[in-house]
């Protein structure tokens, strides 16, 4: 097997199976941060796979039509090495062809993403923008407080510039420990960047919509980056205000496109969490196996690739 055959089969293997062992036992229970690198490490190692198999095919195309070479390279990316039955003008037509698939399909899926940012951060820096404006300035540093009749909160950020905006109805209703928890979850957002990943997994999933891994990811980790976000607000003011904040917030509304909310994203699921018990992290097993998975997820194309070259 050569090295295009492993990375493709490789890429395929991931797209295809990774979200159901991401959604199993072996997972669940997990720390959020620890699922998010999880679900990251994937689709990072999936797509390094994906562009792996194609730049091998463009380069070695590109260069065998150059050095006359076409035959060769052809019945190499085909894995045949005891015959070669293919005409030197036949050869020489498929590589073109292959040539011609390969840069336009990774061009095209470029072309989505880079389409797709762009327009997720536009909408998000125009937004900013617009808080700013008809927004005032509150108390706390970073939050622009907007007149609605809707108790909302939540953060969005465009390039440099980033918000916390929130409703004149929640300043209202939530008592100062719970703005201060409100507070505490969407900075955590911005500090993670957690905008950045969904807009992110968002672009690949619209750009490879056939790709199951992209799809899953796309819908599984906003809600862990919300825990995320909640373990960071309970850490610094505990889980009770978080909680009363949370089912304060928990009325259904329209929120703008590429906000993250402290009620707006498995509000159920992160109630229940937070009227748990404190979360045991210690499943140790679980987590040195997913990282296994995942150090041999980062490292089985790496060493294909020098095996293959050898």
């Amino acid at each position: 097997m050569n090295a295009v055959t492993f990375l493709i089969l490789y890429a395929v293997a991931l797209s295809w199976l990774a979200p159901a062992l991401l959604h199993s036992s072996l997972a669940a229970e997990l720390p959020p941060r620890l699922s998010v690198a999880g679900w990251l490490v994937t689709v990072g190692t999936a797509l390094s796979a994906w562009m792996g198999a194609l730049g091998i095919l463009i380069v070695g195309s590109a260069k065998s039509l150059i050095t006359n070479t076409a035959l060769t390279f052809c019945v190499g990316t085909l894995g045949i090495t005891n015959a070669v039955l293919l005409p030197r003008t036949a050869a020489t037509v498929l590589v073109v062809a292959l040539l011609t698939v390969t840069a336009a399909v990774a061009v095209e899926t470029t072309r989505r993403v880079i389409l797709a940012l762009g327009r997720t951060r536009r909408s998000n820096r125009d937004h900013v923008e617009a808080v700013q404006i008809i927004g005032r300035p509150t108390d706390h540093d970073g939050v622009v407080a907007v007149s609605a009749d809707r108790p909302t909160a939540y953060c969005v950020t465009g390039g440099r510039r980033s918000a916390i905006v929130v409703t004149t109805a929640a300043l209202d209703l939530l008592t100062p420990a719970g703005l201060a928890a409100v507070l505490a979850h969407e900075r955590a957002h911005l500090r993670g960047r957690h905008h950045h990943i969904i807009a992110t997994l968002n672009a690949l999933a619209a750009a490879l919509p056939r790709l199951p891994l992209m799809r899953a990811a796309a819908c599984s980790v906003p809600p862990l980056l919300e825990m995320c976000a909640d373990d960071a607000a309970s850490r610094r003011h505990g889980r009770a205000p978080l909680l009363t904040s949370l089912v304060a917030l928990s009325t259904r509304h329209r929120l703008p496109e590429g906000a993250l909310a402290a009620a707006g994203t498995a509000v159920v699921e992160r109630a229940v969490r937070l009227t748990g018990t404190a979360p045991q992290y210690g499943h140790w097993p679980r987590a040195a196996a997913l990282a296994l998975l995942a150090a041999t997820a980062l490292t089985a194309p790496t060493v294909a690739v020098l095996l293959c070259t050898l």
